[in-house]
């Protein structure tokens, strides 16, 4: 049986991501996401321009299939391997989702990027970058946070998780590959692949 709260996650969600996608799609999101880019780069500066491009590189495919099979390897060492496989699913949910929902939207990327960021051959929304972080680093937490008791504990693993899917997506408007909304986007779908997992982690 799913929990009562879980399935309000999952509902919310989706509701989050359906409204956002059909606002993307009749093009209302145009004037957000100028006002939004125009504010972000408003406060460009070198420090913070290294420093997103660090962080950008914790959302690329490669970096997270990479470290993917790392966490999935060592949850297997540590017997562990319904976890694993909890683990691996929600990524390779996310995986699905990205590439199916930008072949459906075939949203153009912005007009040009910013700092010489070269920018990606894929189409707009949702923003992979967004959605994987918040797979990688949710289910991540999801599983551990399972072993802490305290509240405090799981509270500040859950921060952690917010903070750094935050700071990952913010790059890619910063570093004008994407539009506001595509971000926001990749954090509900992100979202509903976590909530599931989570409805399903009794199982593993």
């Amino acid at each position: 049986m799913v929990p009562f709260s879980i399935r309000v996650y999952i509902i919310v969600a989706l509701a989050l991501f359906a409204g956002l996608a059909a606002e993307v799609a009749a093009g209302r999101t145009a004037d957000f996401d100028s006002r939004a880019r125009l504010a972000v780069h408003a406060h460009s500066s070198a420090e913070l321009t290294s420093t997103l491009r660090f962080l950008t590189l914790f959302g690329e495919t490669a970096v997270l299939i990479i470290l993917s099979a790392g966490v999935a390897a060592a949850l297997v060492w540590l017997r562990r391997k319904r976890a694993a496989a909890l683990f691996v699913d929600v990524m390779l949910g996310g995986f699905l989702l990205d590439s199916t929902l930008k072949l459906l939207f075939h949203r153009a990327r912005p007009p040009a990027s910013f700092f010489g960021t070269p920018m990606p051959d894929s189409y707009s929304f949702p923003s992979g970058h967004a959605l994987f972080s918040v797979c990688f680093f949710g289910a991540l937490a999801l599983l551990i946070s399972t072993r802490v008791r305290s509240r405090p504990g799981r509270m500040a693993i859950w921060l952690a998780v917010v903070l750094l899917a935050g700071a990952i997506g913010f790059s890619r408007i910063y570093l004008g590959v994407h539009y506001p909304a595509d971000v926001l986007g990749g954090y509900a779908v992100g979202a509903v692949c976590v909530s599931m997992g989570a409805a399903f982690l009794r199982e593993y």
